[in-house]
């Protein structure tokens, strides 16, 4: 729906006027001397050639091209947590893309993930980020039944049940090529049956909540800014506008083919009136008209708007519409070149005044794009910025990373149009397997490390490494002897999660379990509670009692708590006897000594995280280098690690020890290190 800074305060919109106050005169954009007429290109969607600018105007070989696509793709989904990944998978065969600053996840970008993916052939990433959407955005019930809520949180919650429209086109467009690349399976991964059923949603009132509208407005035939009753559905965004895909429709859709044909030219005519005639800016929503809404700062050019220019030039290449398309795109690259290639503001006004300081990568990104249909003496400059940008980092990644992603593909021409019914007849592709997951399990390729069983333990470590681990150990009882131990760990490392190992009698009463649990779930943070059995407990007893925590801990609500199944020793037992159950198991914990045969015949069998308690020996290539490669070679059950800190490490092992594990595989103490397990306070 809308960018992180599309809401800016009003002391920020004040300051913006006041700091334009005495300011110089607003430049005059370049002058353009009149294209002379040239042939429009043919259509890809007919050829199926699209340009290449990196390598047409650039010179560059299709090996840098694409490193450059993949060096983005892997920051983006697979750099580093905190600073530079938006893809975040979720347990067995979910993921979702987060808006990094606003945390919480969008329609927006969950479709351009996986529009993304799809381009890029990455079948398990779409079907994630489909998986995700489904469960948690798609409307089964309510007054947006059939639609997608256009924003929730990380944990799945939504935060506004409404659709925003650009997510459904992106949504249905993805799915389209999905099922052209990979073919349609079942259930959700009917790709083709899906995108229908949204289509439909959004021109036909059957099954749809009472609280929505047309995706398009039936008088105009204009996608509106929000299909809900009122005033949002009685304007629109230009940056919705995106005749190529509506062409796409006409042509797959199984009804209303002549409407979504007409949409496409309306929505090219209504473009036309939208832009600046002078400097070919679009403000961020419009009336159907074309003018601006009286709003100041959404009549503006602003971040949604940055994708006009991108809509545009992918337009012409897929379509060639007409001579428009590079009129338009000569006059809003001349504008911003006007600005100073290296000077251009994120935000102006529809006449060019700038009204921001800032820049943005983002819109950097759609002016290469939008070089697709523009002269090449005024579009390769942008082209060679968008070469030269680096992808964002930090708090802003998200809409910048994103938009820059989709320019890479777009101006490398490899943004296509994947028609369905082409992929190989009977071709199906499988869902993603099973995946091992649990109560805050991290992803598959990282782990927890943890470091126990005492303060005193716990502190020479931190003084050794200066580095406070994802979670700190300790043991109670049932009388909770070791509280004031635990409490000390939980002061001194507010930012690492907890474990606690309870050793206990069978015979254990409500009144015992309430009382642990109420203690645990006191701290507010991820608690793993390992409960434990040795060879001499009898099993049924065992088996009754365990059940019985976690009944009390479903009744009391302690969802900060996951319950850690664990045996006391490596000796040979039917540990199926002993187990409880998937229904009341979070994970299961187990020794190093014991880890490599209790992995094979039972942890993986039941896809749940295993935890590992490790006492280091002397030697890094006897004990610390094969405990290392065991966890990381383990990894598809193995996410998390108790390192008990007996042993004092020498110069040489402790530098190996820092070395190997400050990788972002070992998920360590940090501020965000709770939600990225997925526990929300």
């Amino acid at each position: 729906m809308s960018t992180p800074r599309r809401f800016l305060t009003i002391l920020l919109l004040l300051s913006f006027s006041l700091s334009s106050c005495g300011s110089p005169s607003v430049p005059e954009p370049a002058s353009m001397t009149p294209a002379s007429p040239q042939p429009l290109p043919s259509p890809a969607f007919e050829t199926g050639i699209y340009p290449n600018l990196f390598k047409d105007y650039l010179g560059k070989s299709d090996e840098e091209i694409q490193a450059k696509i993949d060096s983005a793709f892997n920051q983006l989904f697979y750099g580093d947590d905190s600073t530079e990944r938006v893809y975040y998978p979720v347990g067995a065969d979910m993921a979702y893309i987060s808006d990094i600053a606003n945390e919480d996840v969008r329609s927006e970008g969950m479709s351009y993930g996986m529009m993304i993916a799809v381009q890029l052939n990455k079948k398990e990433e779409f079907d994630r980020l489909w998986k995700w959407a489904k469960t948690y955005m798609y409307q089964t019930d309510g007054g947006y039944k059939g639609y997608f809520a256009w924003h929730c949180k990380m944990d799945g919650t939504q935060l506004d049940a409404n659709p925003a429209s650009d997510g459904e086109i992106w949504f249905i467009t993805a799915l389209f090529f999905a099922d052209a690349r990979w073919g349609s399976s079942n259930g959700i991964y009917n790709y083709r049956a899906e995108a229908q059923a949204i289509l439909d949603t959004a021109l036909h009132t059957e099954g749809r909540g009472e609280l929505a509208t047309d995706l398009f407005d039936p008088e105009t035939k204009q996608v509106v800014f929000v299909p809900q009753l009122g005033r949002n559905s009685q304007f629109t965004d230009p940056s919705y506008h995106m005749p190529h895909y509506y062409e796409l429709w006409a042509r797959w859709a199984d009804k209303d083919n002549d409407f979504w044909a007409e949409a496409a030219q309306v929505s090219r005519d209504y473009l036309k009136t939208a832009v600046h005639p002078q400097t070919g800016l679009a403000p961020n929503y419009s009336e159907f008209n074309g003018s601006p809404v009286s709003d100041r700062y959404n009549g503006s050019f602003r971040y949604d708007a940055f994708r006009v220019g991108a809509n545009v030039g992918v337009d012409y290449v897929w379509f060639a519409p007409g001579e428009w398309h590079r009129e338009q795109s000569n006059r809003l690259l001349s504008f911003f070149a006007s600005q100073g290639m290296d000077e251009y503001k994120a935000e102006y006004l529809l006449d060019g005044t700038p009204d921001a300081g800032h820049r943005s990568t983002g819109l950097m990104a759609t002016n290469a794009v939008a070089a697709l249909a523009a002269d090449r003496v005024i579009g390769e400059p942008f082209v060679q910025a968008l070469w030269d940008l680096d992808v964002p980092r930090g708090q802003y990644r998200y809409y910048d990373g994103l938009l820059m992603m989709l320019a890479l593909l777009q101006v490398s021409g490899n943004f296509r149009i994947y028609e369905p019914g082409t992929a190989p007849a009977g071709q199906i592709f499988p869902t993603p397997k099973p995946e091992v997951t649990g109560k805050f399990a991290p992803p598959t390729g990282r782990a927890l490390l943890l470091v126990g069983q005492d303060v005193e333990s716990v502190d020479a470590y931190f003084n050794a490494t200066v580095t406070a681990p994802g979670g700190v150990a300790a043991n109670l009882d049932l009388q909770l002897n070791g509280m004031d131990e635990l409490n000390d760990l939980a002061g001194k490392y507010p930012n690492s999660a907890l474990s606690v190992r309870v050793d206990w009698n069978d015979t254990l009463t409500d009144v015992q379990v309430d009382t642990l649990l109420d203690a645990l779930t006191s701290y507010n943070r991820p608690v793993f509670l390992h409960l434990r059995h040795g060879p001499d407990d009898a099993s049924d007893a065992y088996v009754s009692a365990w059940k019985k925590v976690g009944e009390r801990k479903q009744a009391k609500g302690s969802t900060n708590v996951a319950l850690v199944w664990e045996s006391a020793s490596c000796e040979e037992i039917n540990f199926a006897e002993f187990y409880p159950g998937d229904e009341v198991v979070n994970w299961i914990g187990v020794n190093y000594e014991c880890a490599d045969a209790f992995i094979q015949q039972f942890a993986r069998e039941r896809l749940k995280p295993v935890m590992i308690t490790a006492s280091p020996q002397e030697g890094w290539e006897e004990w610390f280098a094969p405990f290392l490669q065991f966890v990381t070679d383990n990894n598809d059950v193995v996410r998390a690690v108790i390192y008990i800190n007996d042993v004092q490490m020498n110069e040489e092992i402790l530098k190996r020890w820092k070395d190997e594990t400050k990788s972002s595989f070992w998920l360590k103490a940090s501020p965000k290190l709770f939600s990225e397990l997925g526990f929300v306070k």
